[in-house]
């Protein structure tokens, strides 16, 4: 596992030293010619040979040795990973190397410290017998992350304090922040944050893809009825949870909520939020991306937006791309990110799957790449400053993207970083470091 990244002072480069050592050697040797009577062109000589010895300009390769010696020496930190359904089960054992885009050999290949472990389930109409459905899913998920745990106690282990994240990798074992994304399924109360916060529970999510119970979702859901803004951001329940979570100690993830429920978010909390898994609008206009005024407020509030390796968030697709969905999505009479659920007849099920399959398959080499993630994060770094910015990927839900695929590529992000000019102080404060010191103000807060 990784070495410890701790921040000191800035040492000299090989090319101060080098530039030093030749200062000094011309003082030296130009005195010495002074009082000898050496001449002038004498001195020019000396010059030049000692130019000629300025270390040659960085190779690909020297890139590369230098980026994957500071992914190995800073705590690398995924926001955002999903789990399915039946995780830890079957060829899905997360300790052995699967089909899966995360498991613990493709963390360890990666040198991916830690990630936020989440609990989802999608959203339904709000009656008893939905949440409960959805409950049960959320509890699958959490004893196959326990299972996990449990099975490897010596490769990954349960952070429940921000201060437990540098000890964990320090025993050379990988960390898990567990997170929900969505609260949907839990009903009509707060009473289950402070139950699942006795079992790790440290980052929540209020909704998905549908408004909720608890707040407004960026992407309301024809299926449901749902009306854009139509609580007006988070609900009085919603409220509730904010003074909960500042309570408890659990960090509010705002990704997915309309923008009045996030401002609202910053406003209510004690502490800083955070954006889990998120793109910028200003680069890809979709309802799943912040706008520049909901980052500088996350930002004002000393919390932190991560940049998620989401193809469709940080790459605008080709016109012909648009164009083939488009014909998919007409032919079905159905909008794929609204309403394909509720309006498909089942019957139809396996003919759209087999359509959509193929639409991934043609533009399988047109989506979005490190670079563009790159992109983004150098736009809300510019935006918002260096220590409210950092990484996420929202793998095993439809995450990753050319060359960040899986868990075992991340060192290919921190190589982009590098090659932007990104110093190891700052790439140890996009992958960790951020995250990290909200959560202890989160922490702080809460009395904790």
């Amino acid at each position: 596992m990784h070495s410890i990244y701790v921040a000191g002072p800035p040492k000299e480069s090989t090319a101060d030293q080098a530039t030093g050592t030749i200062l000094a050697d011309v003082w030296e040797i130009s005195m010495s010619t002074f009082f000898r009577g050496i001449s002038i062109a004498a001195l020019a000589v000396v010059l030049a040979s000692c130019a000629a010895k300025a270390p040659a300009p960085s190779t690909s390769v020297d890139l590369g040795a230098q980026a994957m010696a500071i992914h190995e020496r800073v705590i690398t930190f995924d926001a955002e990973m999903d789990i399915p359904l039946d995780f830890m089960a079957g060829d899905k054992d997360a300790g052995k190397d699967t089909k899966m885009q995360v498991d613990l050999p493709k963390m360890d290949a990666g040198k991916l410290d830690g990630a936020a472990f989440v609990l989802f389930a999608l959203q339904n109409t709000r009656t008893p017998e939905n949440y409960a459905k959805a409950r049960k899913e959320m509890d699958t998920k959490l004893a196959a992350i326990e299972k996990m745990l449990s099975t490897y106690p010596a490769r990954i282990e349960m952070a429940r304090r921000a201060d437990d994240v540098a000890r964990i990798v320090k025993s050379g074992k990988h960390f898990l922040v567990l997170s929900v994304v969505n609260a949907y399924p839990y009903g009509e109360d707060t009473k289950w944050l402070g139950d699942l916060y006795g079992r790790g529970l440290r980052m929540v999510a209020f909704t998905h893809a549908g408004n909720n119970q608890f707040a407004d979702s960026n992407r309301p859901q024809d299926k449901f009825g749902d009306k854009e803004g139509a609580q007006g951001g988070l609900t009085p329940l919603g409220k509730q949870a904010v003074a909960e979570m500042n309570r408890l100690g659990i960090i509010i993830d705002v990704s997915q909520i309309t923008k009045d429920a996030v401002m609202q978010a910053v406003a209510l909390s004690k502490a800083p939020v955070v954006a889990s898994h998120v793109g910028v609008k200003a680069k890809v206009d979709t309802s799943r991306n912040l706008t520049d005024e909901e980052m500088k407020a996350i930002a004002a509030k000393g919390g932190v937006v991560h940049i998620v390796a989401f193809a469709s968030y940080l790459k605008n697709a080709p016109k012909e791309q648009q164009d083939d969905l488009a014909a998919i999505e007409k032919s079905f009479g159905l909008k794929t990110f609204t309403d394909a659920g509720a309006k498909l007849p089942k019957e139809k099920m396996p003919e759209f799957m087999k359509a959509m399959t193929g639409y991934r398959e043609r533009w399988a080499n047109a989506g979005a790449t490190v670079v563009d993630m790159a992109d983004s994060i150098d736009y809300a770094v510019k935006l918002i400053g260096i220590d409210h910015v950092g990484i996420a990927t929202d793998m095993e839900h439809s995450g990753g993207i050319i060359g960040y695929k899986t868990a075992a590529e991340a060192p290919g992000l921190t190589k982009e970083l590098v090659k932007r000019g990104y110093s190891e102080r700052d790439i140890g404060k996009l992958w960790s470091g951020n995250f990290l010191r909200a959560w202890k103000a989160v922490e702080k807060a809460a009395g904790k």
